[in-house]
């Protein structure tokens, strides 16, 4: 009896071991998602260092916010689909109040109406509607049954349309485009019909004379930059003309951290934001641009993979649709920083500094997280 003693003692190690691993993966849900947007928020946090002139304070407000981000994705990961899918239809009402109020009453001290001012903290609406629309939108197509009749798609379309529309307002062009895609990205994974797709691209194509017409001189201005940058490169072109400048003089490996002489000598402007891509192209070279684009496709992949699993109509198109809107944010940011697409300030996912637009992405990694823990339920 004493020789079984070891070995009874050892079983219930290991039990416990067990029991323990099994309940920390279903409190993280998916560990290899999770890990994966750790190690891409600490590599941002090295990379914002550099970008921000080793700024302590910056650095410190930035992981506040990783912090808060972190601990609301969980929570949210332990919601069931039930607890909020048919409250999410009503969330539009709350995201079009946001925009109003952001265009009556904006925060002082900033150069466009897009903050609210708390007091103790401020905030971008438009950054909150791009979580908030797909979320509604899902939910509101998901709630029938049956065929969704035409009446349905274009309630959906006037609420993505009216939402883009204030946020234009604000003015906000990136922001705008940003919030018709994670608008449209449900609308199409939802099944909208080939017939009402091509009316609305033909639509779209006659409209763009109009619309060009309708954009402020300096949203002209960056298109026209896009095709000549060197046109005006101590003016509209400068941005375009640096950040590429850096990012090729970054090579293979780069020049080393916090050696970057475009970033530290402050050449490019909105380096620790829009243009912190830059940053990384210098100092880590192509070695750390392909490290941080792995780390996307890889989110992307683990994202796509929990839509693709689920078995609620729901959760399909809702994670379906976050999973894209984050890799768009990616791709946009990449293409106007190299120069293939015009500035329209959207920042890096993840890695640009920003605490409104942080914790947006990881709330929707959060629901995401959700839908993987939901995955039992048949719709």
């Amino acid at each position: 009896m004493a020789k079984l003693r070891p070995l009874e003692h050892t079983l219930n190690t290991r039990l416990g071991e067990v029991t323990y691993s099994k309940k920390l993966s279903s409190i993280l849900v998916d560990i290899p998602l999770i890990l994966s947007l750790i190690v891409t928020l600490v590599f941002g946090l090295f990379i914002l260092y550099s970008a921000s002139g080793q700024s302590d304070l910056m650095i410190t407000r930035q992981g506040i916010y990783i912090i808060f981000g972190i601990i609301f994705m969980i929570a949210i990961a332990q919601l069931q689909i039930k607890t909020y899918q048919a409250m999410a239809t009503h969330l539009i009402w709350v995201a079009i109040s946001l925009l109003v109020i952001v265009l009556i009453i904006p925060a002082e001290g900033y150069k466009t109406n897009r903050w609210i001012d708390l007091g103790f903290i401020s905030f971008q609406p438009s950054e909150i509607v791009r979580l908030i629309l797909p979320l509604s939108i899902a939910s509101f197509l998901a709630r029938k049954r049956t065929r969704l009749l035409l009446k349905d798609w274009l309630i959906v379309i006037l609420a993505i349309f009216v939402c883009s529309f204030l946020v234009i307002k604000q003015p906000d062009l990136g922001t705008s485009i940003i919030i018709i895609t994670a608008g449209f990205l449900p609308v199409f994974l939802a099944g909208f019909p080939l017939f009402y797709l091509f009316s609305f691209s033909l639509t779209f194509f006659l409209m763009s004379p109009f619309l060009w017409g309708a954009l402020k001189e300096y949203q002209k201005q960056r298109i026209i930059t896009l095709f000549n940058p060197d046109a005006d490169p101590l003016g509209a072109g400068w941005n375009i003309s640096q950040s590429k400048t850096a990012i090729g003089s970054g090579g293979i490996s780069g020049k080393g951290y916090l050696e970057g002489t475009q970033s530290q000598l402050d050449f490019i402007p909105e380096s620790h934001s829009d243009f912190i891509f830059a940053v990384l192209g210098e100092e880590f070279g192509f070695i750390g641009i392909l490290f941080l684009i792995i780390l996307y496709a890889f989110i992307f992949y683990r994202s796509l993979k929990i839509a693709l699993n689920s078995k609620s109509e729901f959760g399909r198109v809702l994670v379906g649709s976050l999973a894209f809107i984050f890799i768009i944010y990616v791709f946009i940011n990449i293409l106007m920083v190299v120069g293939i697409i015009p500035v329209v300030g959207v920042p890096l996912p993840l890695i640009s500094q920003g605490g409104t637009s942080m914790l947006i992405h990881l709330l929707s990694f959060g629901f995401i997280l959700s839908i993987k823990r939901s995955n039992h339920e048949i719709n």
